[in-house]
């Protein structure tokens, strides 16, 4: 199968490692894959695409780029196009009225937005995301299919005791410390002022605890900072802002703690399961399938920062606990959220849209780009 992969992220997020797995294991797989993506994107320098065709892309919606794209694309000769972010999804929903290749896309979060509808699958990470598609975007229900996101479980190990005490060292974190942390970026949705409310419940009771927010510092990165200062948390919460290395990052960690709003399969929680990390997390999404409540971690409702404190207060306590949930959760993703796992199922969708022959409404401008 030729897999033409549309990925319009720049940092690193969950979407582009999602794609590193999935382009990854497609190749392993035998597949060919070209992979479009924005110049200087983290994604470009990563390994394990060497024998991917590649193409860098503003994702301009203008006409000499999209005929740029196209040409690219016509060339590749791809059975399907898959297509993650925004501008991605825009130039797949082009591609879908120009074209007589089939488009899946991925919904990796619950927007409105026009081009849902032209894909000839959607892929939801979860199943409220395939909801929101269905009712809001109308997305027809034939052309859903839910997926979770899946981490690459062999690149994922156990953090021994030397790497533990050489990451806090990095950090600058004392190795006796009682670490909370977080990844993703500082955004309103995340809801990381909770975060912060929640950990000073543990600072009171804890005096070496530490908070480690790991992100990009985007908005709502004043109102944390804001709250920080005002429970005089300065000393006690790090703030890295964007890193390459969060994988790594998390073995300086005890805890993996999320207070978001919303959220579809965060990959972050994944791989803080598979490096042995017990989670407590709010209720949205998928996480109530990869945090199982009591035996992996702990779920709150979205806003009790009371609960999120307490659970965080009830393992700074129990380092016996929180080993067996961590191991618990590692296990858990193995069986159930690994490329070897997840990646058929993906894999079986592309073959299934491959197959598809569409009609695009305005097929007659395919003609004009070269072969």
């Amino acid at each position: 199968m030729r897999v033409a992969l549309l990925t319009s992220a720049t940092l690193v997020n969950g979407v582009a490692v999602h794609r590193l797995h999935l382009s990854r294991y497609l190749i392993a797989r035998g597949h060919h894959v070209l992979l479009l993506y924005r110049p200087q994107s983290w994604f470009a320098d990563q390994p394990g695409l060497e024998r991917a065709e590649r193409f860098a892309t503003s994702f301009s919606r203008l006409p000499g780029e999209l005929l740029r794209v196209g040409h690219v694309i016509k060339r590749f000769g791809p059975d399907v196009l898959h297509t993650h972010m925004s501008s991605a999804h825009t130039y797949g929903a082009i591609g879908r009225l120009i074209s007589p290749v089939p488009v899946v896309a991925t919904a990796h979060v619950s927007h409105f937005q026009l081009h849902w509808a032209f894909n000839d699958i959607v892929i939801a990470t979860s199943q409220e995301t395939a909801d929101y598609n269905r009712s809001v975007n109308r997305v027809a229900a034939k052309a859903l299919r839910v997926v979770p996101n899946f981490v690459d479980f062999s690149r994922l190990q156990l953090p021994s005791t030397v790497e533990r005490t050489a990451t806090r060292d990095r950090l600058g974190l004392p190795d006796n410390a009682f670490v909370v942390g977080s990844v993703g970026h500082l955004s309103e949705y995340k809801r990381p002022s909770d975060l912060v409310r929640a950990f000073a419940q543990v600072a009171a009771v804890h005096p070496n605890a530490w908070l480690l927010l790991i992100g990009a510092l985007l908005g709502g990165t004043d109102g944390v900072r804001q709250t920080v200062e005002r429970l005089r948390l300065t000393d006690r919460v790090l703030l890295t802002g964007t890193r390459q290395d969060a994988v790594e990052l998390l073995a300086a960690m005890d805890v993996f703690a999320l207070a978001s709003d919303r959220e579809t399969g965060p990959l972050a929680i994944l791989e803080a399961m598979a490096r042995g990390l017990p989670v407590v997390a709010t209720r949205t999404g998928m996480i109530p399938e990869f945090v199982l409540e009591g035996r992996t971690g702990h779920l709150v409702d979205i806003g009790d920062v009371t609960m999120l404190g307490r659970h965080l207060v009830e393992l700074a306590a129990d380092g016996a606990r929180r080993s067996k949930l961590g191991l618990a959760g590692r296990a858990h993703v193995e069986v159930n959220f690994t490329a070897e796992v997840v990646g058929p199922r993906i894999e079986a969708v592309l073959q299934e849209a491959s197959a598809i022959r569409p009609r695009p409404p305005f097929g007659f401008f395919y003609k004009f780009l070269s072969r």
